[in-house]
């Protein structure tokens, strides 16, 4: 053999020796616990589980939103016309309205389990503030919808930053009093499993208003069929039928237009 046909051989032979070596080096590489797990976000990658904002190392938080608070303009008119409302109180009640009504829209969309509109309503029932028939079948139609198309409405981690009292109508049937929330939460839709939109990286901040009304109209009220509500005179405990009456008409006892009527939270959307 000639000495360039040695030298060729031992060419080869030492890309055969850095090939086996280059492949041990892949198999030790892909059973190692980090290439397992590399390997593991690519296919999640490629299934579509795992988005870019997912690979985001720095995940530096927004700015809060900055709410439209008109609370000391606002406060005053509704103390003139309501002198025993709690507002603050009321306030607070709303934004638990608002915290489980966003939990509820993820956990009755996160696979179809069987529960209805009952559910809404009865877990918003525990929130310190009764909420219009409208408001729980618009939630219910969003999770509706949402199971039709085999998506997951995803709010996770709700922090709630600032509040104020964003409106404050007069209306012939009603009253309307509208809170305002700067809401910070992981939000994004999943499709069976699969990242479809969001950010699941970082926090969205957004704005939500939270609206509610003192209902005047009997009609409405009994249109709304409010379980569990009923207007009795403080003096003489008798029920009273007419929302409009000054006076109890058993007892004649002078009935406060305030203790006739009732406050639901009618809508909530975000701005």
């Amino acid at each position: 053999m000639t000495i360039i046909g040695l030298i060729v051989l031992g060419g080869l032979l030492a890309l055969l020796a850095i090939s086996a070596g280059i492949r041990k080096a892949r198999s030790a590489w892909r059973n190692s616990l980090l290439g397992m797990i590399l390997n593991g976000v690519k296919q999640e990658v490629k299934e579509g589980k795992v988005g870019q904002e997912d690979f985001s190392m720095k995940q530096e938080l927004a700015t809060p939103k900055s709410v439209s608070d008109l609370s000391a303009a606002l406060i005053p008119q509704i103390n003139s016309a309501f002198p025993d409302l709690n507002l603050e109180q009321m306030k607070s009640s709303c934004q638990t309205v608002l915290i489980k009504s966003l939990e509820l829209l993820y956990q009755m969309t996160s696979g179809n389990n069987g529960d209805t509109i009952d559910r809404i309503q009865s877990e918003l029932a525990s929130c310190g503030i009764g909420q219009t028939r409208s408001l729980t079948e618009e939630l219910w139609q969003k999770v509706a919808n949402a199971r039709v198309e085999g998506k997951t409405l995803v709010y996770r981690d709700v922090i709630v930053h600032n509040s104020g009292i964003n409106d404050y109508k007069k209306l012939s049937s009603t009253v309307e009093i509208t809170f305002q929330y700067s809401v910070q939460c992981l939000q994004y839709q999943e499709r069976n499993g699969k990242f479809i939109s969001g950010n699941r990286a970082t926090p969205t901040q957004t704005r939500y208003n939270v609206k509610v009304i003192n209902i005047l109209d009997a009609d409405r009220l009994a249109r709304e069929d409010i379980k569990g509500v009923g207007f009795t005179c403080p003096h003489c405990g008798a029920p009273v039928s007419h929302l409009g009456a000054d006076v109890c008409s058993f007892c004649g006892t002078a009935i406060r237009a305030v203790d006739m009527r009732i406050w639901l939270v009618d809508k909530l959307f975000e701005i």
